[in-house]
């Protein structure tokens, strides 16, 4: 008996340090509490570099922290876990920006970022050092963003006749194309959130008016089977989708965001799986999509590197992983987190070279 109370004691001990509780010795940064109702504090003063943060959800669901500067994502964290502690190391100048606080209609907090006199400015990244791979990957989008509006009409027909199986097939369609184009997307707050945000996200979840896009879609056509209700839904998407190309034609991705934007997707893939009993269809083709997004980026940034073995290597250990019939869930969790990490260090080494 006393023997099973220590091993209790030490797993629980365990999974007290899993979810990243302090130990003294961590470097926490500015602490943010996220409740039921937004930030503690709402409003964070940080100086300009690389501020750390510690996001503490003391919410009773999953939630997201950005950064934003207008509608443009400049740091996030997806699916942080009740009591977890996450910590967030971002890159940002003088100004001021807002924070997402959970849930979406929670009110935003305020971080004011403040200029330090003597400040070293480090090693930047110089947008001229990927002017090639940037307008090509403006033509990518270019092309992927008209496949996209080519599906999501096909899905608005296929839900207005009622029939099922189309929905659902030109659902797929659609949804992998918005996963390839997950970074882009991903840096227009507004958009990404009527696109792509989770029904967690929002106070009613499923039943909120707020919830649409892709998987308020997602969850009539496959979980109930129907399309009920869902051609509005429908048709919001795409005029969401019109908007995000238009955006795209007038703003490109900018030069930190190329590796950047891949990485928290796929970070955010690996961090929404890692809390769930097992990987759904959905999911595994979401990742498909993201890894055709991350070959893109890849090939675009390899050339430039010094030593791009390691980025080369994740992604085709991710690709292998991707092929295996049936899918090992704990090994792509694995190679997906390896490919973030790498595709999050070619921003430093892109500034050291260049």
């Amino acid at each position: 008996m006393v023997l099973a109370a220590l091993l209790l004691l030490a797993a629980l001990g365990l999974f007290y340090l899993s979810l990243g509780h302090n130990t003294g010795d961590q470097q926490v940064g500015t602490e943010i509490v996220i409740t039921a109702r937004g930030c503690e504090p709402n409003a964070v003063t940080v100086p300009a570099g690389q501020p750390r943060f510690t996001v503490i959800n003391q919410s009773e669901r999953a939630i997201e922290w950005e950064i934003l500067d207008g509608v443009m994502v400049l740091e996030e964290r997806e699916n942080i876990a009740p009591q977890l502690r996450q910590p967030i190391t971002a890159t940002l100048a003088p100004g001021e920006y807002q924070m997402t606080c959970g849930l979406l209609s929670n009110p935003r907090g305020t971080l004011t970022v403040t200029a330090v006199a003597g400040q070293p400015a480090g090693a930047a990244l110089s947008p001229k050092a990927l002017i090639g791979p940037l307008a090509e990957y403006r033509v990518y989008l270019t092309l992927q963003g008209r496949e996209l509006d080519r599906a999501a009409q096909a899905l608005q027909s296929a839900i207005a006749a009622d029939d099922l199986t189309a929905a659902q097939d030109a659902y797929r369609q659609a949804r992998l194309i918005d996963q390839r184009m997950a970074p882009a997307i991903g840096l227009f707050s507004d958009l990404d959130q009527r696109l792509n945000a989770r029904a967690d996200y929002f106070a009613e979840r499923e039943q909120d008016s707020a919830f649409s896009g892709f998987l308020r879609l997602a969850y009539g056509l496959f979980e109930q089977g129907s399309t009920a209700e869902l051609l509005p839904v429908a048709d919001q998407l795409r005029a969401d989708i019109q908007q995000l190309r238009e955006r795209l034609r007038h703003d490109g991705v900018p030069a930190p965001q190329l590796a950047q934007g891949q990485a928290r997707v796929l970070q955010a893939w690996h961090d929404q799986q890692r809390t769930q009993a097992q990987l759904t269809p959905r999911e595994l083709d979401d990742l498909h999509g993201l890894q055709q997004g991350a070959d893109k980026v890849v090939s675009l940034l390899a050339p430039l590197l010094p030593d791009a073995d390691e980025l080369q290597q994740a992604l085709g250990a991710l690709d292998q992983q991707l092929q295996h019939k049936p899918a090992e869930r704990s090994a792509l969790l694995r190679d997906t987190q390896a490919l973030a990490a790498a595709l999050q260090q070619v921003n430093g080494e892109l500034a050291s070279a260049y």
